[in-house]
Formats: structure tokens, sequence, C-alpha cells
């Protein structure tokens, strides 16, 4: 893994976009209250300060990576787009969580010394460590990931850009049982809550379709063999079997697979298949054969030229990480909340997220071209590279998937697609 060369490759990126503590407070006093006609001409061209907390080390920091890439482009799209209320740029701060909820606690009080207006992250694994302290701020963040704890949330100033994983679970059971034909299908999820609230949705999804579960194991994970547990699992005879865990685990425990000649059936799991770092954990000889992953639909046309150009410029490479689309969705939807409303205030611009993303309003695809229709008056819907974004009333999007699997090459492919209104109707089953 290229841990230390992307993050140096972020930093690099945060400090060029002068996230100095300097800046960040002129963006304070240029953007408290509701950004009236009294703001100073001085402070109408001061950046804005945004900030990211996510999980930057610890087991699954290759998520945190994911969702920079996509954070960092979209600053970029907004910044050399027009910039926000007249010109005025982003300019992040960017804190690790190390994927804990203690952690994300430290992260966001340190950001907040830099006085943001807006929040990116935390993820699934450190969210219910900060969330509540959004709405007491109060502070516009959009999270990352997608916990089934969010699925019904009440958090005005919290929204998930990424469909929920009971969504994403419909999808995997879907193709489990109607594109691979498995009717007995076995568990195996590590202990950890972000896992383990998996096992509910992805049980009721299997099952609502006629599926049955063989077996359902736990993993603790990072342990230096899980033999008794493959033995347990397979004694079972699954046809398939439904799984999440962080790479170093699967790397121990598909070896013990293999060792069993069990590696002969289908193994399904969401987007963190879809991610280099997992197949290789698996092994990609044979991760292209009998394992697969959840990714993205495709975009829109537009939206995709916009963020694949704004993506090259920042890290210098047209192939997107995983999950980077939506957050560079999060930034450009920020951003035109805020010139809707005509203010930086969280309190005032809170109100236009829901409108921007989601209408009713003239479809508009690039931060440009969205920012001339505000500006000339008219009503907008944002039609993102990560979809549609349209929030429901619980701040949450739908979104069709494609089932993606690694060549031996290391080529990710789509295999299959899902629509939305499949998925949805699967999603409240569960």
């Amino acid at each position: 893994m290229k841990v230390v060369a992307l993050l140096a490759a972020g930093s690099t990126l945060i400090a060029a976009c002068g996230s100095s503590t300097k800046s960040s407070s002129s963006a304070t006093t240029a953007s408290s209250g509701s950004g009236s006609s009294s703001t100073t001409a001085a402070a109408s061209t001061a950046p804005i300060h945004v900030g990211e907390i996510l999980p930057m080390t610890g087991k699954e920091a290759f998520v945190g990576k994911w969702f920079d890439h996509g954070v960092q482009a979209g600053i970029y799209a907004v910044n050399n787009g027009g910039g926000v209320l007249g010109g005025r740029k982003f300019t992040a701060k960017l804190e690790d969580t190390a994927g804990d909820p203690v952690d994300a606690v430290t992260a966001l009080k340190t950001d907040l010394l830099y006085h943001p207006k807006v929040m990116f992250g935390p993820s699934s694994l450190e969210i219910e460590g900060v969330i509540r302290q959004f709405g007491s701020l109060p502070l516009v963040d959009f999270m990352e990931g997608g916990t089934t704890q969010l699925d019904y949330m009440n958090y005005p100033y919290v929204f998930r850009v990424f469909p929920s994983d009971s969504e994403l679970l419909a999808g995997e059971a879907y193709y489990g049982y109607h594109v691979k034909h498995c009717t007995s299908a076995g568990l195996v999820y590590t202990s950890g809550s972000n896992a383990q609230a998996e096992v509910k949705p992805v049980t009721k999804a299997f099952t609502a379709q006629g599926g049955k579960i063989a077996a359902s194991v736990t993993l603790v994970a990072d342990q230096s063999s899980y033999s008794s547990e493959v033995a347990s699992l397979f004694n079972a005879h699954p046809q398939c079997v439904f799984f999440h865990m962080d790479p170093q685990s699967a790397s121990t425990f598909f070896a013990n697979v293999r060792q069993l000649n069990d590696m002969n059936i289908p193994f399904i799991t969401g987007d963190t298949g879809a991610a280099t770092q997992m197949a290789n954990a698996i092994g990609l000889q044979y991760a292209s054969k009998w394992v697969t992953g959840m990714g993205a639909p495709p975009a829109y046309a537009q939206a995709q030229t916009a963020y694949t150009a704004a993506y090259n410029a920042v890290w210098k490479t047209t192939k997107s990480l995983p999950a980077a689309p939506a957050m560079y969705d999060a930034v450009v939807i920020a951003a035109l909340a805020m010139d809707a409303a005509k203010s930086t205030n969280p309190s005032v611009y809170v109100k236009e997220v829901t409108k921007v993303a989601g209408g009713p309003g003239t479809s508009c695809y690039t931060y440009p071209s969205c920012l001339a229709l505000l500006n000339a008056g008219t009503a907008i819907n944002y039609q993102g590279v990560s979809g549609n974004e349209n929030f429901n009333q619980y701040h949450n999007v739908f979104s069709s998937f494609e089932v993606q699997q690694f060549s031996a090459s290391g080529t990710l492919n789509n295999v299959y697609t899902e629509k939305a209104s499949v998925l949805a109707t699967l999603y409240n089953k569960g």
C-alpha cells in the first residue's frame, strides 16, 4: 500500500489550499452571520474553511484515502469553477480519526479551531462518537459510509451522500440469489460494530427472496488463524458466502479457506470488495474467480467529465478511487447551498442543501453550470457524478449499483447492474 505517498500528496494539497489558522480565522470573520450586504469588501474574498475528519490510519485507512481524494477534487472544482459567493475559495484542514470514535472526538475538536463552515466525515467506523455534536454546534456535516445505524436518523445538520449498507446489502443478497443462484448462504463478519450492523439487513434481504442462512460466523479481527471458523462455516455446506472484514483479517481468512480447498463458491461483499487492498489480500488469482464487490453506478456524462478533469488536476490520474465521486458531489452540493442561501452560515444554508441536491429545479451537472443558473435566479437540481443525490426525509440517498470483480491482472470490471428501484423494494422489506 502506498500509504505514505498518498498522505504526502494529501498534505501537499492541503498546504497549497492555504489552510492556515490565519486564513481560517479570516474566513470565519467573513462568513459570520447570514451573508448580508453589511459584509465588507475585504471579507468577501476571504477563504472559507472546510474540515475533514477521516480515518487516515487504522484498519480501514484506505477508505479515508478514498474520501479525501473526492473532497480534494471537489474543492478544486469549486475553486476553479467560480468560487463561492462571488469568488471565495474553499480551504481544507484534514484531521485523522484513526477509525476510532474516541479519536474522532479529538479530530473534530482540533478542526473546530479553524472555524469550519462545513465538515466532511467521519466514516461509519467512528460517526457515532461525534454525530450528536453537529446539531449543537451548529455545523453542516456530510458523513461518509453506509452504516445501517443512520437509516432513520433525525439529525438536521447531517447528510449522507452514500446509500445505506441496508441498500448495499440488499444488492449483495439480490446478486447472490438471482444471479449466482445461491439459496443457502454463509455469513462471515468481523466482531466490530460496523461489520455486525450488516448481519441483520443482509439476512433479511436474503431470506425475503427465499434464501436461507446455513451458517453465521463471527471473526475476531487480525487473528493468526481462522481455521476453526472456516471449518465451522463449510461444515454447513453454503452455496455462497456474504462477508465483511478488513484486508488483514481477509488475508488470513482466505488463506485458511484455500488450505481447506473450499475456495470454490461465490464470496460476495460490499464496496470494500472494489478495493485493490482487499483483492490483493485475498489474492488476485482467487478474487478474480470467486469474489465480487459493489461499486457506484455509471455517472451522468457531463458530471463525469467535470469530475475526471478535477480529479486528474489534483491527483494526476484519471483513475478514481472508489467512493471518491460521492465526496466530490458533497463538496459541490455544500458550495451550491451556500450560493443559494447567499451565506456561509450553516444555520442559514442548511435549508438549501436538499433543495439544490434534489430540486425541484433545472437539472445541472457541474459546479459552474449550476452556479450560473442560481445567479440567474433559477432553481436547480444537481445531478452528480455519483448519482442524483436526492436526500429523503432522513437525509439518506438511494442508488443503483454495479457488481464488480477484479481480473487476474488487477483491472476492476463491472459484471452486473442492479437498479435502484429493485434494491429499494428489498430495502423496504428489510
